[in-house]
């Protein structure tokens, strides 16, 4: 089974980390430019929080005012993280269980990175196309060993 280690490796480990006293507008633009769709808010030895796409769509929606807004007011502060080591079936169920769209990965008491419900499907997709070429090229076996 495909593991969080594995899917990792192939999208990368780089995670964005902001100070939660940065202005929400300031966030909001940092996504916007990098095309990402949340920012881990950096604590001092373990991440304070999340801030993702929905927290601002909920706060808008709210039509609270922005101004003067830092992230910190706006993150989620409970995080749900998945293991390293966890496999892509076990946080895929975590994301839909929960709701989410983005998962903090552990390795250990280390943030090793972030991934996004999209990444996960990704490599599912990657590892059921696998196995149907597989699957093809058995019965093609078969078939002409038939003939």
């Amino acid at each position: 089974m495909t593991t969080i280690r594995t899917v990792l490796e192939i999208k990368g480990t780089e995670i964005i980390a902001v100070d939660g006293n940065m202005p929400l507008s300031q966030a909001i633009a940092m996504m916007a430019s990098r095309d990402i769709g949340a920012l881990v808010i950096q604590g001092e030895k373990y991440p304070d929080g999340i801030i993702t796409e929905r927290d601002v769509l909920r706060l808008w929606s709210q039509r609270e005012k922005t101004a003067g807004t830092t992230v910190k007011e706006v993150m989620t502060k409970k995080l749900i993280v998945t293991k390293i080591d966890d496999t892509l079936v076990d946080a895929l169920t975590v994301m839909i269980r929960k709701n989410i769209r983005h998962l903090l990965v552990m390795d250990g008491s280390r943030v090793a990175g972030l991934l996004s419900i999209k990444d996960l499907v990704r490599e599912q997709i990657k590892n059921n196309e696998t196995k149907i070429r597989l699957l093809e090229d058995v019965l093609a076996s078969e078939t002409s060993s038939d003939l």
